[in-house]
């Protein structure tokens, strides 16, 4: 059984909802010793290294709350050592941002329903859209196509009374009917994939 968390965006802002996020992304692994791999190519390079410090923090703040033992690992276009990444990890970690080739780059792997079966896999904001199968992109305002790992629409920062209209009602129509996710920023879905 693959856990999958999406989660709607702001993930590094120290509120509750975003503590039980991660405490309960860390059980989401029933071992004492946790191996997290994550993923930034949503974003600028010259960005990954502040964006996994700051991550890397938060892990290992809540792993050590927890009782729990945090490895974290960052992920390069190196496509042989991104493979390897994923195979070792107990959790991918696929956190968002607005310019970056995280669509193509996850398509380059080729087999990645695979790859991630039996793991717990997280999106934060671009990264949750990213695995469903159409999604609203707050940058571009419009509706763009993921890699359809999860076969949902999806709306991340969702805030009801900007977005519910003509925002939702566009992705609800769009293409085909499969069922549609609003999450709001700090906020997030667990969704059980059986492998």
């Amino acid at each position: 059984m693959t856990k999958i968390f999406l989660h709607g965006g702001s993930s590094s802002k120290n509120t509750e909802k975003n503590k039980r996020f991660f405490e309960d992304l860390i059980k989401s692994v029933n071992k004492e010793e946790i191996k997290i791999l994550c993923i930034y190519f949503a974003r600028p390079e010259h960005r990954w290294e502040d964006s996994y410090a700051e991550d890397q923090s938060i892990f290992y703040a809540r792993g050590i709350e927890m009782g729990k033992e945090i490895e974290t690992k960052m992920a390069t276009y190196d496509m042989e050592d991104f493979r390897e990444y994923i195979k070792n990890a107990d959790v991918v970690y696929i956190n968002g941002g607005m310019k970056g080739h995280l669509k193509s780059t996850l398509e380059k792997l080729g087999n990645f329903r695979e790859m991630i079966a039996g793991k717990t896999l997280v999106g934060i904001s671009a990264g949750a859209n990213i695995l469903c199968k159409y999604y609203y992109s707050m940058v571009s305002e419009d509706i763009r196509e993921g890699i359809g790992l999860l076969n949902y629409k999806l709306l991340t920062h969702y805030s009801g009374e900007i977005m519910d209209g003509d925002k939702v009602k566009s992705l609800e129509n769009y293409k085909e009917k499969i069922p549609l996710i609003k999450i709001p920023e700090e906020e997030y879905k667990i969704i059980e994939m059986t492998d």
